[in-house]
């Protein structure tokens, strides 16, 4: 049966269209595939380890080992690893971090500040990095430097209360006591019952000749302690600071506590025996100052301590030699 033309030639053009959908959909597909195949390439490169991930992981393992060691106190250890951390991945911030502290804790200071500032460079803003920038700076008598890296900190982070303690530090070596007082009183604002600013601010206070203000921030740093834990350095400069008032007995409670903490100290003793003589007491001052001659001969205070005191001692009141 023969068809009319008219529908032959709408087959022809129906099998053309077909054709053409057909090779279209073959190069799509082709296309798709070329296209996937590096694509696929690339999610197997990042699905393995390459190169830089493994050495990235290698400076992790390596900083928290060194950090283990450090907490066990193992400092030599713990600078091997983090320098070892450091030659896996030279820029990672918290390897330069760590082994700036075993450095300083074994008195490398200047390649400590190497590598603080190195973090500091790869994380410029990180504020508590930059204050132990300016706190290293300071201890090394870069006052200046101290002072740049706790504006840096203050303005990353206004609320940072170690920021505003270290400017309130450079401003008291710097003869500046009010703006110390105000940035370590800034400082309390954020952490109320920070010893060390505690410290500061009474030490402050005393060398201001303002010893009331000085004992009520010294009572308000103990209460921060367990009792009987105190550290020597609060329980000596409680007692300077009785003995200031005019309150040798008391003073002499507070040398004593202080005494027992730590090793013998010739300068406790040298003051504990000051102050049983400001209240009276001679021999318990004679023999507070010969403790303190039998740890160090060379101590003048005491030996001259010891002069006085053989002028002051009742005749019929043996005295211990």
């Amino acid at each position: 049966m023969l068809l009319p033309p008219s529908f032959r030639s709408r087959r022809r053009q129906s099998r053309r269209a077909a054709v053409a959908v057909r090779s279209r959909t073959v190069v799509a597909a082709l296309l798709l595939a070329g296209l996937m195949l590096p694509l696929s390439a690339g999610c197997a490169t990042f699905g393995r380890r390459g190169p830089l991930a493994e050495k990235a992981a290698a400076c992790r393992d390596l900083s928290q080992q060194g950090v283990s060691a450090m907490e066990a106190g193992q400092w030599q250890r713990a600078e091997l690893l983090l320098r070892q951390a450091i030659e896996a991945s030279p820029d990672d911030v918290e390897a330069h971090r760590h082994l700036a502290e075993a450095l300083w804790h074994r008195g490398a200071s200047r390649e400590a500040m190497s590598h603080i500032a190195a973090a500091l460079h790869a994380r410029p803003t990180d504020a508590r990095l930059a204050v132990r920038a300016g706190e290293m700076s300071l201890a090394l008598g870069g006052r200046d430097a101290a002072l740049i890296h706790a504006e840096q900190a203050i303005r990353l982070d206004p609320q940072l209360a170690a920021a505003w303690a270290l400017r309130g530090r450079v401003f008291w070596q710097l003869q500046h006591p009010e703006r110390a007082l105000a940035d370590l009183g800034r400082a309390l604002e954020f952490t109320p019952d920070n010893p060390d600013v505690l410290l500061d601010l009474a030490t402050m206070y005393r060398a201001r000749g303002q010893a009331a203000r000085c004992l009520t921030t010294l009572h308000h740093l103990q209460d921060t302690y367990p009792s009987g834990q105190e550290p020597q350095a609060v329980l000596m400069l409680e007692g300077l600071t009785l003995l200031d008032l005019g309150r040798p007995h008391q003073a002499c409670e507070s040398f004593l506590a202080a005494s027992r903490r730590g090793p013998a100290s010739t300068d406790v003793l040298y003051h504990l025996a000051q102050a049983h003589s400001a209240a009276g007491r001679y021999t318990e001052a004679t023999a507070a100052a010969q403790q303190a001659l039998a740890i160090d001969a060379s101590h003048q205070p005491s030996r001259q301590l010891l002069t006085e005191l053989a002028t002051r001692t009742p005749p019929n009141e043996p005295q211990r030699r």
